[in-house]
């Protein structure tokens, strides 16, 4: 999980910050004034994500595989206009589940419904 940080609190302890990304694994976004500025990543990683990028460069997409995905965009945008935002109607449904202390959830976990 990618963890964020100030640039100031990222100076101060970036030695810790480069040891955690090089033996720990970790990512972090370092930010200025509440804005993404940049990521801090282990070389590991950071060589892998440039393969994956050099081996996208040289496969470009079939123009099967083109049209398939731009076939399944306009599908989805479809979807949206007609449903709304995904997220939204998740949030709204969520809203509406009963409290998680209900007798509702004991039921569904018992299988009695």
């Amino acid at each position: 999980m990618d963890q964020l940080i100030g640039m100031a609190e990222a100076k101060s302890k970036l030695a810790s910050l480069v040891g955690q990304t090089a033996y720990g694994g970790k990512r972090f976004i370092l930010e200025r004034r509440g804005k993404p500025m940049a990521v801090l990543m282990g070389m590991d990683e950071y060589q892998r994500l440039r393969i994956l990028e050099a081996e996208a460069q040289r496969q470009p997409l079939s123009p099967e595989f083109r049209r398939r995905q731009q076939a399944l965009v306009a599908r989805a945008n479809r979807l949206r206009a007609r449903l709304g935002d995904p997220v939204a109607g998740l949030a709204e449904l969520s809203s509406r589940l009963p409290p998680k202390d209900d007798e509702f959830w004991l039921q569904i976990a018992e299988g009695d419904t």
